[in-house]
């Protein structure tokens, strides 16, 4: 018997059959946490049912990195050019600061629910209703746009060095409850599952996380 099972769990594991939450995982792990090697586990799950050129063939890292030099370059750019030169390493630690807090939101899959969708034949989808929540500072951060144009050098530096290290020490926590689905592929007895747009993920949370800061 022992045998048999230890046969069956191979024989599932080399088809990297995936319940709905698994998936869910790899989908927020890879595209809010910019984490490369849920991106990895992720493309060798669609590779067995959407074929190689459907996978995600990105590095998460460079993304992340990327994320935070165009935000510091639309920052610095917004500033005189003095202050911009004084205070350039101060922005990006800044931002990067943001987005560590960012990537280091958790999820709770709070339900699961298959819908059927005439619009897909016999293939419906799994509706993931889950709750996000992230640690943002107690109160206000963010100057307002006529202060940030006016404030000197040295007030700049201080008031982002300040504000990299409340988000640092983050202690308040926020949640919020979103909906994401996973499209159901049906090929023989097995049900695999995936979502053509996992950037969703990223921008609604990134939308309510941002909100929060301010």
């Amino acid at each position: 018997f022992l045998a048999i099972l230890l046969f069956s769990f191979q024989s599932l594991k080399s088809q990297n059959i995936l319940k709905p939450e698994n998936v869910f995982n790899l989908y927020f792990n890879s595209f809010v946490k910019y984490d490369d090697e849920s991106v990895k586990e992720l493309n060798s799950y669609l590779i067995n049912f959407l074929g190689k050129e459907s996978t995600h063939r990105i590095k998460l890292k460079d993304t992340y990195d990327e994320k935070i030099d165009d935000y510091t370059r639309l920052f610095l750019d917004g500033l005189p050019a003095d202050v911009a030169s004084e205070c350039s390493v101060e922005v990006k630690n800044y931002f990067s600061a943001l987005m560590q807090n960012f990537a280091n939101a958790k999820y709770r899959v709070k339900e699961i629910k298959t819908v059927n969708d005439e619009r897909f034949k016999e293939n419906g989808f799994s509706e993931v209703t889950y709750e996000a929540s992230f640690k943002v500072p107690s109160h206000r951060l963010m100057l307002n746009i006529g202060d940030i144009k006016n404030i000197g050098a040295g007030e700049m530096k201080k008031y982002l060095i300040d504000v990299t290290n409340q988000i640092k020490k983050a202690d308040k926590i926020v949640s919020t409850e979103q909906k994401f689905n996973l499209y159901q592929v049906k090929i023989g007895e097995t049900i695999y599952y995936w979502n053509g747009g996992p950037q969703e993920l990223n921008w609604k949370l990134n939308e309510f996380y941002l909100k929060n800061l301010n």
